[in-house]
């Protein structure tokens, strides 16, 4: 699925993707490679294979001296900072978080001090306060996360938009809530089910009450991408626009894998503290910036099952 990022603004920018093998920098990456810019992609190892027309660098962002001679070699015009602490299950509480902060603040002074004009910031949902009502919105919903990473989130971005205020310079900060799709780790939600489906085993999850915006990655990456070239300042959410009760997500996949009876909605007990809803107001990303998926659920939820089928008949 290659989703297509129509945002014209920044069409000769020489752009720099940190974080670029991860599951969303690698759609950042090639959604900015097929609209033509200049695209420098980042990580800590080789060049995924499905980064196709970028220019590949190897890079670990917590040394401040590799991360000198990489911004001093790619002179980037705009950066999209996507890298950080992400393993599964680990990073909501990971004293990792902190120094993520320290180089993404790094990262941005370094990147602004030579010649940088724009810097990108990817930012989570979780920035919000949990009890704040939904949807939630950038210009007027509560901010006050209540975990390590979310605070660290926050954190890095006020820093970065303080100083990106001081010095004149443009940046944007992108809050992304849940998402799905190829790649992504297999304990997380859709990828659990899909993995249970294709096994032929039982798909158990919780009562599944709370309401949440599923996007597409591809989608995800396009929509980032396009906020990058736009001229969208501030804080910009990044979902689909269609929030909707977990278990029917659920049951569309178990329709869609033809195993309806695998499905079992309240065999796992619902987290303690939940939000019974946390989903965005994309009114700035659908108006300002101009972009709308084009990933619709039923079809990347096949392709999720689609995914994980070949993994099954790979290991098998």
């Amino acid at each position: 699925m290659t989703p297509e990022v129509t945002c014209t603004v920044g069409d000769m920018a020489r752009i720099l993707v940190t974080g670029a093998n991860g599951f969303i920098g690698r759609h950042v990456s090639s959604a900015l490679a097929r609209t033509g810019v200049e695209v420098y992609a980042c990580g800590r190892n080789v060049q995924s294979p499905q980064l196709t027309g970028v220019n590949w660098q190897t890079v670990d962002l917590l040394s401040r001296e590799q991360v000198v001679k990489l911004v001093t070699d790619v002179a980037p015009q705009i950066v999209v900072h996507c890298a950080w602490y992400t393993e599964h299950g680990k990073y909501w509480a990971a004293p990792a978080n902190a120094d993520w902060v320290a180089a993404s603040v790094f990262l941005a002074q370094e990147a602004y001090s030579r010649g940088a004009s724009r810097f990108v910031g990817v930012g989570t949902g979780a920035e919000y306060a949990p009890d704040a009502a939904s949807p939630f919105c950038e210009l007027t919903s509560r901010i006050e996360p209540d975990t390590v990473y979310g605070l660290a989130k926050d954190t890095a971005r006020r820093t970065i938009e303080a100083l990106a205020l001081s010095l004149g310079h443009s940046f944007v900060w992108t809050r992304v809530f849940m998402l799905y799709g190829d790649g992504e780790h297999p304990a997380r939600l859709v990828s659990s089910l899909c993995r249970s489906f294709v096994k032929g085993e039982t798909a158990k999850m919780s009562s599944g009450k709370a309401l949440r915006d599923f996007m597409h990655v591809g989608d995800v990456g396009a929509a980032i991408a396009a906020v990058a070239r736009s001229d969208v300042r501030g804080c910009v959410n990044i979902g689909s626009g269609d929030a909707a009760p977990i278990a029917s997500i659920a049951k569309k996949l178990a329709t869609l894998s033809g195993r309806p009876e695998l499905l079992a909605i309240g065999a796992l007990p619902d987290r303690p503290n939940e939000p019974a809803a946390s989903f965005p107001d994309v009114s700035r990303l659908r108006d300002e910036v101009g972009f709308r998926p084009s990933v619709s659920l039923d079809d990347g939820l096949a392709a999720a099952l689609d995914y994980w089928r070949s993994q099954e008949n790979a290991a098998s």
